[in-house]
């Protein structure tokens, strides 16, 4: 009887919740449409454009598997339903060698020398990043780069270079070791590189954000493991720069958020978008992907127990 009224106590407290949340998210959702429709109304007429908006992220420029389906090689038995399914897992050397050679076969990409081979691109990679991803040596950049992070971008490359002059991140962090690793060709796009990186940073100077700085504390931080990549054109230069992808937000002391944004946050900065701060779930999220089944799943515990006393009942009969 008292795990019923437990039950039914609860469940009374997640429906209560549930109309809050619902409500709450109604009530801003209108006011965010409100916002959004007299913006896009006084930035017509104003022309107030925002310039980045019109930019468009570069795409894949070597395109492979998007075109033919005989660039890529399968592992045998690595379908679903116990390798019974179509195969999942690539062979990536095979693979490479394919996609390479079709797009070679192509006009547009038939002297481009750089693709699929790891020990130029890997040296490429090594070389950017040593230069902090061109900051201090711009002519390893294209032209048409790109910064694409998974807020911030795309910036143009003067955009990019004006961004990087402002951080003054090696004055900040002089001890820093980004500890890049594990740098691969993409088997699908051979002019492209992918690494990961786990940062360990020490807080030894000022570190300028915007209009706020941050004076030394001495604190050490660790990021989480960042998924990045680097795009390369025939010239040996980077066009797309991507990074900061946080692959698990329970590693390191910036509560799963990556690049900057996980530096400011680890020293205790609060950014004022969200953004900028970590995950918090949405309500909506809560009311129905959390709330609304755990009653069901309070109810269906409450079911089992009952069977269960039911059963130790009949057995001491």
């Amino acid at each position: 009887m008292l795990q019923f009224l437990r039950a039914t106590l609860s469940t009374v407290g997640h429906v209560s919740c549930i109309s809050v949340l619902v409500g709450t998210n109604l009530l801003v959702a209108v006011l965010d449409f409100t916002a959004r429709a007299l913006v896009k109304i006084i930035s017509t007429v104003t022309l107030a454009k925002i310039e980045q908006d019109s930019r468009i992220p570069h795409s894949e420029r070597v395109r492979t598997f998007q075109e033919t389906k005989d660039c890529v090689v399968y592992r045998s038995n690595t379908g679903n339903n116990g390798g019974s399914g179509p195969d999942q897992v690539l062979d990536e050397v095979e693979t490479l060698k394919k996609t390479v050679a079709y797009a070679k076969s192509t006009k547009q990409h038939a002297n481009f020398d750089l693709l699929g081979d790891e020990t130029k691109l890997t040296e490429l990679a090594h070389q950017l990043i040593s230069n902090e991803f061109g900051g201090t040596k711009p002519e390893l950049l294209a032209e048409d780069f790109q910064f694409l992070f998974p807020v911030v971008g795309p910036l143009t490359k003067t955009q990019f270079l004006d961004a990087f002059g402002q951080f003054q991140v090696n004055e900040a962090f002089p001890t820093s070791s980004a500890n890049f690793y594990n740098f691969r060709v993409d088997p699908l796009e051979p002019n492209r590189i992918w690494c990961m990186a786990r940062g360990l940073y020490e807080h030894l100077g000022m570190l300028n954000f915007g209009a706020s700085g941050f004076p030394a504390t001495g604190k050490k931080i660790c990021l989480p493991p960042q998924c990045f990549s680097m795009s390369f054109d025939e010239a040996g230069r980077c066009y797309k720069l991507t990074g900061g992808y946080n692959v698990d937000r329970s590693v390191g002391d910036t509560k799963g958020l990556g690049g900057m944004f996980g530096i400011i946050t680890a020293l205790g900065g609060s950014l004022p978008f969200p953004e900028g701060r970590p995950w918090k779930r949405s309500l909506i999220w809560e009311a129905f992907a959390l709330r609304a089944p755990q009653i069901a799943m309070d109810w269906k515990y409450l079911g089992q127990q009952s069977s269960t006393n039911k059963e130790e009942y009949k057995s001491l009969d």
